[in-house]
């Protein structure tokens, strides 16, 4: 058995409506436009559109090449109130004048052991010049497994 996605009652693992509260069990909308909204942000990473960071630690703090974008400390990641979700939240800063009309922040997550199991992302269609960005990474591959997870890279152009 497996329960309701809405109102957590016991239902067949295969029904598609819930008997009880008669709403569907498949994708909610929101789920789809994030997988969506991540998909447009990699294919527009690869194509090569954009300026790609470099990874530097300095006290806890990552930064671009050149120290526009700026992870800020105090980030930290959590599973969602059901369980089913990863988020990594914090801030990015921009320390230039320039205005990104794309931004991106990848985190790679790891189990207990260290292995890799997959990645976090989010982005943002704008941040202007000494802008503040408030991100939420999503994490759709084995959230319950996840102990651990470090920047990857920001993106920005």
């Amino acid at each position: 058995m497996k329960r309701c996605k809405h109102c957590q009652s016991e239902i067949d693992p295969k029904a598609k409506i819930c008997p009880n509260c008669g709403k569907k069990q498949g994708m909610p909308i929101w789920l789809i436009i994030v997988i969506v909204i991540v998909i447009i942000g990699v294919i527009g990473t690869l194509a090569g559109g954009g300026e790609t960071t470099e990874k530097k630690e300095q006290t806890g703090t990552t930064t671009t090449k050149e120290e526009d974008l700026v992870l800020e400390d105090g980030y930290n990641g959590s599973l969602d109130e059901y369980g089913a979700f990863y988020y990594i939240e914090g801030y990015v800063k921009n320390n230039s004048d320039k205005d990104y009309e794309y931004v991106q922040v990848e985190f790679t997550a790891y189990d207990s052991e260290g292995n890799t199991l997959g990645s976090c992302y989010d982005n943002t269609s704008s941040l202007e010049g000494n802008g503040r960005w408030k991100f939420k990474a999503s994490c759709l591959d084995e959230t319950d497994k996840i102990a651990s997870y470090k920047l990857k890279e920001i993106t920005g152009y």
